[in-house]
C-alpha cells in the first residue's frame, strides 16, 4: 500500500488529495452506528440480504426477493439495478456483515465519484481544474443529499459512471478506435446497470455532449472542415459513438429487456401513483436556492423536509466561470466548454421547475424517474465541471496577478467547508435483526403501502402465514396442501428456491406462500410440469400446482423466462466483445506510438509529468 501511495504521489499528487477530500465527507460512517432513519436506508442494506441470499442459492444474476411482500416475495432485481449489490457481495465475502459492506460501498463509491469527475476534467481542462471540479462533485448538496438523507445506495454509486461514460465519449468523439469504443460502451452499460433512472436522466446530456464533441473536433481542422474528407470523420466518429451507446445498452440488456417488456407483470401503479406521481414533486426556484436542510421527505408542494439545493459555492463558481467565459479572452474551445455546460445546466433546471410538466405529460418515460428534482444528479455533473472552470477562465481576466496554487487550495477548502455540515447524518443504533430478513418484514409492516404487488394479486397483504414464522426464528414452512390430512414436510428453504415433500392420500392443490410470476419452475420428483400447470390463486395471486396422491418431493426453483434468457445472453455477448475490442491494437507491432499532449498540458508546464495519456483510451 505505501508502494502505491509513493507511486500516485509521484505521478500525480492531486489524486491522493482527492481521495482525502472524498474520504473526509465519508468519516460519519466509521464506528457501529448507522442511519436506518434516512428515506431508503433499510432498502439498501436489506436488498443486500435479498441478493445475497439468491447468489449463495447457485442464482448468478439474482431476479427474486424471497422475503419482500411479507414473504411472499418480489422480482426485485429482474427490474431494479443490481450493480452495486455485485460489490457489496464481495465484503460480505470477505467476512464484514451487512451493514458494514454497505458502508464500504458508500466510501468507495464517493471516492470513486471524486476520482472520475477528477480523471474527466483533467483531461479535458488540466490537473487544479479536475481538482477543483472533484471536490466540487463529492461536496455537491444533492451528492450528500443521497447519501445522508436519502441513503439512495444505487442512484448514489451511478455518480461515478457519469463522469467516466463523458471521459469514454469525449475521447471517443477525438478519436474512433475499437478501444474507445469498448471503454465508452462499458462506462455506458455500467451506468445502466447501477441506477437505470439516472441512466435514463443523464442519456440527454451524453448525447448532446457528444455531438457538441464532434462540432468541436469539426471546428478545430478548419483544413478540412466542409469537405468530404472532413465529414466523412466526423460521420465515422458519430457511428463510432452510436456504436459505443449500443454497446452499453448491450451490456445492459440483461436489466433492461425485463424492464422493457415483464414491468407489466408487477402492480406499475403503486411506483408511478399517488406519492410518486411526478406531478407532485416539481422544485420551486426559491428551493433551488434555499440552503436549507432536512432529513424528511420529499412531499407535494414547497414544503419539503429535504434540501433541493443546487449549492451556493457551485452557483457562484459556476456563474463566475460564465461570465468569465462571456468576457475573457481564453480560446474558444475553453469557451464553448464552458457554455455548454452552462446552458445544459440551465435547461436541467428548468425541466425540475412546475412550468416543464407539460413536457413531462409528453414522455410516456417521465413516470419511471417519478421524481423531477432526481435531474439534480444531472446538475450536479455539469455544475461541477462549469465551477472548475473558473480555474482557466480566471486566467483571461484583466492584467494583473493571477491567482496562486495556494488561493485555488484556499477556495478548495471553502467548498469543503461549505457543505461539511450536510456530512452529518441522523444516526440510530444498528438493531440485531438489520443482518437478516426480519429487516424487511419491519420496514414492511411500519409502511405497508411499500408492500409490493404483482399483475394477479388483488388485495395488497397486510399480513402472511410467514409473518409469524419469520418472528418466531424457526424454520419457514413455505407452503401448504389444502386437502384433508394433506402434510408438507420442508426439506430447506433458500433465497431462490423450496424443497419439501408432499403427501397426500387422494392428491392435493399445493399452494406456496410466493407470489405467481413468470419464471418460476416446479419440479415433482425430479420432472418439471409445465408452466400451463402454475396458476395464481388467491386474492393475493400465490403460485399454486397439483400433486398426485401419494409421497413426492416438490422442488420450486426461480428460472428465467426466454426474455430474461436473451437479456442475458446479449450482456454476455457485449461484455465479451468489448473485451475483445480492447485487447486489439490500434497500431501495427513495433510501431511507436505517439501521443501529442492534451490542450491543457501544453498550456501549463506543470502538467509535463502527468499520466494523462494513459487514461485516454
Amino acid at each position: 500500500m505505501r508502494a502505491l501511495l509513493s507511486k500516485i504521489q509521484h505521478s500525480d499528487p492531486f489524486i491522493l488529495v482527492v481521495i482525502v477530500c472524498s474520504l473526509v465527507a465519508v468519516l460519519p460512517l466509521v464506528g457501529p452506528s448507522y442511519f436506518f432513519g434516512a428515506h431508503d436506508a433499510p432498502h439498501s442494506v436489506f436488498f443486500l440480504t435479498e441478493f445475497d441470499a439468491a447468489l449463495r442459492d447457485g442464482v448468478w444474476y439474482p431476479g427474486w426477493g424471497t422475503d419482500h411482500a411479507l414473504g411472499y416475495g418480489y422480482p426485485t432485481f429482474v427490474l431494479y439495478s443490481p450493480l452495486a449489490y455485485y460489490g457489496a457481495e464481495v465484503f460480505l465475502l470477505l467476512g464484514a456483515g451487512h451493514v458494514a459492506a454497505v458502508k464500504w460501498i458508500w466510501a468507495l463509491a464517493t471516492v470513486g465519484a471524486g476520482l472520475a469527475m477528477y480523471v474527466y476534467v483533467r483531461r479535458v481542462l488540466g490537473r487544479l481544474p479536475g481538482l477543483l471540479a472533484a471536490v466540487v462533485y463529492v461536496y455537491a448538496p444533492y451528492h450528500l443529499v443521497d447519501l445522508y438523507v436519502r441513503a439512495a445506495l444505487a442512484e448514489y454509486c451511478a455518480f461515478v459512471w457519469m463522469p467516466l461514460a463523458l471521459l469514454a465519449f469525449h475521447n471517443l468523439a477525438e478519436k474512433a478506435t475499437a478501444r474507445r469504443l469498448a471503454l465508452a460502451g462499458l462506462a455506458y452499460g455500467a451506468l445502466w446497470l447501477t441506477h437505470n433512472v439516472t441512466a435514463i436522466a443523464f442519456t440527454p446530456l451524453l448525447a448532446a455532449y457528444v455531438l457538441f464533441r464532434l462540432l468541436a473536433e469539426q471546428a478545430a481542422s478548419p483544413s478540412t472542415a466542409g469537405s468530404t474528407h472532413g465529414l466523412g470523420k466526423v460521420v465515422g466518429r458519430a457511428a463510432a459513438a452510436l456504436g459505443a451507446a449500443a454497446l452499453g445498452v448491450g451490456i445492459a440488456a440483461a436489466l433492461i429487456l425485463p424492464n422493457l417488456l415483464e414491468r407489466r407483470y408487477i402492480a406499475q401503479e403503486q411506483w408511478v401513483g399517488q406519492g410518486y406521481n411526478y406531478a407532485q414533486h416539481f422544485v420551486y426556484p426559491f428551493q433551488l436556492l434555499s440552503g436549507s436542510w432536512g432529513y424528511d421527505p420529499a412531499l407535494p408542494g414547497p414544503a419539503d423536509g429535504m434540501s433541493f439545493q443546487l449549492g451556493v459555492v457551485p452557483v457562484v463558481l459556476g456563474l463566475a466561470a460564465t461570465v468569465f467565459a462571456l468576457r475573457g479572452n481564453r480560446p474558444a474551445k475553453e469557451r464553448a466548454l464552458v457554455l455548454f455546460f452552462a446552458g445544459a445546466t440551465l435547461l436541467v433546471v428548468v425541466f425540475m421547475l412546475p412550468l416543464s410538466a407539460p413536457v413531462w405529460n409528453l414522455l410516456p418515460i417521465a413516470s419511471l424517474i417519478q421524481f423531477p428534482w432526481r435531474l439534480l444528479a444531472v446538475t450536479t455533473v455539469a455544475m461541477a465541471i462549469l465551477a472548475s472552470a473558473v480555474v482557466v477562465q480566471a486566467k483571461g481576466i484583466g492584467q494583473g496577478t493571477e491567482p496562486s496554487r495556494g488561493h485555488w487550495g484556499l477556495l478548495i477548502l471553502v467548498v469543503v467547508l461549505a457543505s461539511f455540515t450536510y456530512t452529518l447524518p441522523e444516526y440510530t443504533p444498528v438493531p440485531d435483526l438489520a443482518e437478516g430478513p426480519l429487516l424487511v418484514l419491519k420496514f414492511e409492516r411500519e409502511y405497508p403501502d411499500m408492500v409490493g404487488m404483482t399483475a394477479w394479486t388483488q388485495e395488497q397483504p397486510s399480513d402472511s402465514p410467514l409473518v409469524e414464522q419469520y418472528l418466531a426464528g424457526g424454520p419457514l414452512v413455505t407452503a401448504e396442501a389444502p386437502a384433508p390430512g394433506a402434510q408438507v414436510e420442508m426439506i430447506r428453504t433458500g433465497g431462490a428456491s423450496d424443497e419439501m415433500w408432499v403427501r397426500s392420500e387422494g392428491g392435493t392443490a399445493l399452494r406456496f406462500y410466493s407470489y405467481y410470476f413468470p419464471g418460476w419452475r416446479v419440479y415433482v420428483d425430479g420432472e418439471r410440469l409445465p408452466d400451463s400447470e402454475l396458476r395464481p390463486e388467491t386474492v393475493y395471486g400465490l403460485l399454486t400446482v397439483d400433486v398426485p396422491p401419494g409421497e413426492h418431493r416438490v422442488l420450486l426453483r426461480w428460472g428465467d423466462t426466454p426474455v430474461r434468457t436473451v437479456g442475458k445472453a446479449v450482456t454476455v455477448v457485449c461484455l465479451l466483445l468489448a473485451l475483445a475490442l480492447i485487447a486489439i491494437r490500434s497500431r501495427r507491432p513495433g510501431q511507436e506510438r505517439t501521443r501529442p499532449l492534451p490542450t491543457a498540458e501544453r498550456r501549463d508546464s506543470s502538467l509535463r509529468s502527468s499520466p494523462e495519456g494513459d487514461l485516454r483510451e
